[in-house]
């Protein structure tokens, strides 16, 4: 059956509860009873990468829901197989007891590491397995099968919220630091402006035309024409000061006539 045969009324979200998922679908599927909307997809889910299990779902927008068996790691052992595609699943936290007063079901989260153990590198793929709690899961004499249990319930999602806040906030400091440079390099050249340079204490060194300041301005960059020109510049300022300065003591000395 594939997702298109599925006849689902509009508006119809498939939101099960734990309890719900072990004893309406988990319960049904092991005692191969019907379950009245075949909504969980059956695969064989260690096979698959989890990035490929959304496109194998019978249903499901951000989360999927899958019966698939279990394999034992050891032949004599009990500890489930968790190899998967190319990485593995590894447990993580608690097993939750699901129903009360009597655990019918357990519930266990695991997350998929991309590698071979232990050195993978973790994904956001979750998986939250339920399995049938009181079951006799000890290896069987004279049995080369290494079934450790016929179905269990898998519900798979990626925990994509986490990673786009951390892109849009990595985005947000690119975005800052081409702002944050363009400043600093504009207030470093308001602070090379000729207007703007500090003289030391020593004498004349504010002088327009001293070789203080002159030595100055050719250590923040300004190359030695433009501080040649700025010599001259400043010269013919003073010399302008001092011409004006004579003709105007000459046109008073005019006006007031001789002194008694």
């Amino acid at each position: 059956m594939s997702s298109s045969d599925l006849q689902l009324p509009p508006g119809f979200r498939f939101h099960p509860t734990d309890e719900e998922l072990v004893k309406h679908y988990l319960c049904r599927k092991c005692q191969s009873q019907s379950i009245s909307v075949p909504i969980i997809a059956e695969i064989d889910l260690y096979k698959y990468n989890p990035w490929d299990l959304p496109g194998l779902a019978l249903y499901g927008e951000k989360e999927w829901y899958f019966f698939s068996p279990r394999d034992r790691k050891y032949p004599n052992g009990s500890r489930p197989n968790r190899r998967a595609g190319s990485g593995y699943w590894k447990a993580t936290g608690a097993d939750k007891p699901i129903g009360n007063p009597k655990p019918v079901g357990i519930k266990k989260a695991l997350v998929f590491y991309a590698g071979k153990a232990p050195r993978g590198e973790k994904t956001n793929w979750i998986m939250h397995e339920y399995r049938l709690a009181d079951v006799d899961r000890s290896p069987r004499k004279k049995s080369s099968s290494l079934r450790l249990d016929d179905w269990v319930l898998c519900r798979i999602y990626n925990k994509k919220g986490t990673v786009e806040k951390q892109q849009q906030q990595q985005q947000q400091q690119q975005q800052q630091q081409p702002s944050t440079s363009r400043m600093s390099s504009g207030s470093e050249f308001e602070d090379r402006k000729p207007e703007n340079l500090a003289c030391p204490p020593a004498a004349g060194c504010c002088s327009p035309h001293s070789p203080e300041r002159l030595r100055i301005l050719r250590h923040v960059g300004l190359g030695a024409e433009a501080a040649h020109g700025l010599e001259l510049l400043g010269a013919r300022s003073v010399a302008g000061v001092h011409v004006r300065g004579a003709e105007r003591a000459q046109v008073e000395g005019v006006g007031e006539g001789p002194r008694f």
